[in-house]
């Protein structure tokens, strides 16, 4: 997560992707057919593409296709039976998130925090949120390879993480793994928290940056394009 992407053709602001992931809990709610609902999985697609991830934009446009597919299969049965019911909700919810899915990955794995931080700034956005979300971001990451040594940790002692063992040992199992997952959390914590005090994060000075955020002519084309489809989906698609 916000570690940036150097295979990238073309970098958007991370203004623009926060600006199209927001477009994307949006369109979902107007996107009822297939036809508009692929275009937009395309067009994300597109930025993931040009952003560097060409096998993650690849997979994702025929995950879509696949998800949007099926959901128009389940509608065209109705609700004749239970079953079909419940295949229809779970396509429809799965339909609802996919874009918000696929313009979250573009978000977190094409943007470093460098120009995050930068782009908060320009937000001008109060440090007692930034630092906070920083911290949280360092911090989730670190505790799956926290978990990750506990669960390995875990096997040496005969411990496996299996449903059988969370049925017949249930105490055990959270005795030994929650008890050093607590006591590696809060060491994590504050840890970060030095680090974000000793960056200067808590400033009230304007802070300095190795890179600076700026809006391009490729952001203006990408949000012209994004906030065009959105205005149609508003106003104009019925």
């Amino acid at each position: 997560m916000f570690t940036g992407n150097d295979n990238s053709i073309i970098k958007a602001d991370p203004r623009t992707k926060l600006l199209l992931l927001i477009i994307s809990m949006i369109i979902p709610l107007k996107c009822v057919t297939i036809f508009p609902s692929l275009v937009y999985a395309a067009l994300l697609c597109v930025m993931l593409f040009l952003e560097g991830e060409k096998y993650l934009s690849v997979i994702s446009f025929v995950a879509a296709m696949i998800i949007m597919c099926l959901y128009a299969g389940a509608a065209k049965g109705g609700f004749g039976s239970l079953l079909n019911m419940i295949c229809m909700s779970v396509m429809l919810l799965i339909r609802f998130f996919c874009p918000i899915t696929m313009a979250l990955m573009l978000f977190t794995k094409t943007t470093d925090m460098s120009h995050l931080i930068s782009s908060f700034q320009k937000m001008h956005l109060p440090m007692v949120f930034v630092i906070p979300f920083v911290v949280l971001i360092r911090f989730i990451p670190t505790i799956f390879d926290e978990w990750d040594g506990i669960k390995k940790a875990m096997l040496f002692r005969g411990i496996e993480f299996k449903l059988k063992s969370f049925l017949t040992k249930p105490i055990q199992i959270i005795e030994y793994t929650m008890v050093p997952l607590l006591f590696c959390s809060v060491e994590l914590m504050d840890e970060l928290a030095s680090s974000a005090m000793a960056r200067g994060l808590d400033s009230d000075r304007q802070r300095s940056s190795y890179v600076e955020a700026r809006l391009g002519a490729y952001d203006f084309l990408v949000i012209l394009v994004f906030v065009g489809f959105l205005a149609y989906m508003l106003f104009i698609y019925q």
